[in-house]
């Protein structure tokens, strides 16, 4: 074997490691990534849970109006607190 065959079979077996490292990356990416999905379900559950809660309790005629005059009255300073009304 002349010295152009060695780098050739060296070339050869540095491409089919690489070629097996990067599946292995990609493999354990794509779990991360799963996981990565499925927390994000289990949060979207848990505020669309929340959410319906809120829901059910604004929808009843007898509190929805003095919970959303409480809601008002307390971001109000959010929305006003720094504008001037100049007339």
């Amino acid at each position: 074997m002349d010295f152009s065959n060695v780098v050739a079979i060296i070339r050869d077996i540095s491409i089919i490691v690489l070629c097996f490292i990067l599946g292995i990356v990609a493999i354990v990416g794509f779990f991360k990534f799963t996981a990565l999905v499925d927390s994000c379900r289990r949060i979207v559950g848990g505020v669309e849970q929340v959410m319906s809660t809120i829901s059910g309790a604004l929808n009843s005629t007898a509190a929805s109006s003095g919970l959303l005059a409480g809601i008002a009255k307390a971001t109000s300073f959010l929305f006003n607190g720094t504008e001037n009304n100049k007339d």
